[in-house]
C-alpha cells in the first residue's frame, strides 16, 4: 500500500510535464480551433446562460483557456477577461486572437496553482479541461476554484465522460474505459483511479506520446454541491461531455 503511494504521488508529479502538456506544446495543429468556436448548440446556449447570469459588468477568469476559443468572446460580452492556461504556445496563439481587445490580460500558470486571491472572480469558465483533473485532486482542486469566486458567483464547466443520452452507447463507452483502465492498471503496473486512461498520441515529426484524460460521470459533479456550498442552476448531457452551471451561495 505505501508504495502504491509512493508511486501514485510520482505519477501524479509527472503527469502534467510528461503527458498533458507536450501536445500543446510541440504539434501546431493539436485543438487548433476558429476563434469563438463553440463545441456544439449545447455550449453555445451554455455561454449566453453564463454571460447573462453573470452580468455585463463581471470580472471573469477563462480558465485552461488554451488558444483563446472562447476568451476573445467573453471579452466582448464582459467588462474584465483573465485568461491563464499552462502551454505557453497556446497562450501566444491566444494573444494572437485577441490582440484588439484591451480588456483581456493573459497569465501562464496551473490551474492546480492558482495566483488569485478569494472571492475575485463574478464567474469562472472551465471549458474542456476538467479531464485532466485527477480523481483524488478534484476535491482540493474544486475547493480551490471555488474559493475565487464571489459569493454568489457562476461556475460552468464541460466535462468529458463516458455517459451519452443513448444507453446503448454508454455502455459501449463505459466497456472501452473499462478495458483501458484493466490495460494501464494490471498489464502496464500504472497506479490508475477508476476514470483514468493514457492513449497515444502522434504529434510533430513522429513524436509519440501517451496522453492523459479522466472521464467522469454526474454523481461525480453532483457531490460539491453541499460540500462546497453550490448550487446546480442547468445540467445537459450531449455527446460525450456534461454541461453544468453552478452557482456558489451567498455567503
Amino acid at each position: 500500500m505505501k508504495m502504491y503511494t509512493i508511486k501514485r504521488k510520482r505519477f501524479l508529479k509527472n503527469i502534467i510535464l510528461e503527458s498533458i502538456l507536450p501536445p500543446y506544446e510541440v504539434d501546431e495543429a493539436y485543438e487548433e480551433e476558429l476563434i469563438g468556436e463553440f463545441q456544439n448548440g449545447v455550449e453555445r446556449t451554455y455561454f449566453d446562460h453564463f454571460i447573462k447570469l453573470v452580468g455585463l459588468n463581471g470580472f471573469i477568469l477563462d480558465l485552461a483557456c488554451g488558444d483563446g476559443r472562447h476568451t476573445l468572446r467573453l471579452s466582448e460580452k464582459m467588462r474584465y477577461v483573465t485568461a491563464l492556461d499552462l502551454s505557453s504556445k497556446q497562450l501566444y496563439k491566444a494573444r494572437i486572437k485577441c490582440q484588439l481587445k484591451e480588456n483581456i490580460s493573459f497569465i501562464r500558470g496551473s490551474m492546480f496553482n492558482l495566483p488569485f486571491r478569494e472571492k475575485i472572480f463574478d464567474g469562472i469558465w472551465l471549458s474542456q479541461a476538467f479531464e485532466y483533473v485527477p480523481p483524488d485532486m478534484r476535491d482540493r482542486f474544486i475547493e480551490y476554484i471555488i474559493g475565487i469566486l464571489k459569493s454568489g458567483g457562476i461556475l460552468f464547466m464541460s466535462v468529458e465522460t463516458w455517459l451519452y443520452p443513448s444507453f446503448l452507447k454508454s455502455i459501449k463507452n463505459f466497456m472501452k474505459d473499462f478495458m483501458l483502465y484493466l490495460y494501464w492498471k494490471f498489464l502496464k503496473r500504472k497506479p490508475l483511479l477508476w476514470g483514468e486512461y493514457l492513449y497515444k498520441l502522434t504529434v510533430n515529426d513522429g513524436y509519440t506520446i501517451y496522453h492523459y484524460h479522466v472521464h467522469t460521470d454526474k454523481r461525480t459533479l453532483l457531490k460539491p454541491v453541499k460540500k462546497h456550498k453550490l448550487k446546480i442552476l442547468d445540467l445537459d448531457l450531449h455527446d460525450g461531455y456534461i454541461y453544468i452551471l453552478y452557482r456558489k451561495y451567498y455567503t
